[in-house]
């Protein structure tokens, strides 16, 4: 069954999830662990890609944007309502809902962070998946 981890950022800017997933990705990515990073919007998922490329120039890693290099198997996919293309381990939501292919991963990670309005819909994701049995965890995550 599926692992459900939820971070609670400290910081409240909604892109604070987006940076501090890269630490999440760059250490699955260490672990030979395949990621796939499920965000809202084609706008935000190029934001995400943006951030994969100027991140620490020393620790480059290789993903690809859903669908921009069909037949390359990247271990890190960004994709927005679609299933993943490769058969990843992690599921990382960047959305307020829960994807409909939640459970097709080990892990799945979410965060809570932003306006009263976001976190409401991160209650109700945690309610979810903690009404259907799923192993849930949480962690702080300060600035």
């Amino acid at each position: 069954m599926t692992q459900v981890e939820f971070y609670i950022m400290e910081d409240e800017r909604p892109r604070a999830a987006f940076r501090h997933s890269v630490a999440l990705i760059q250490k699955a990515f260490q672990s030979n662990r395949k990621v796939f990073i499920h965000t809202e919007s084609k706008r935000d998922a190029e934001a995400m890609d943006e951030i994969l490329w100027t991140q620490d120039p020393s620790s480059f890693l290789p993903h690809t944007l859903h669908g921009d290099a069909p037949g390359i198997n990247a271990p890190i996919e960004i994709g927005y309502g679609e299933l993943p293309s490769l058969r990843p381990d992690i599921l990382i939501n960047l959305t307020s809902e829960v994807p409909h292919f939640h459970g097709q991963f080990e892990r799945l990670i979410e965060f809570v962070c932003g306006d009263e309005e976001r976190k409401e819909k991160a209650r109700e994701r945690f309610k979810f998946y903690r009404d259907r049995g799923y192993p849930l965890q949480h962690y702080k995550v300060e600035s």
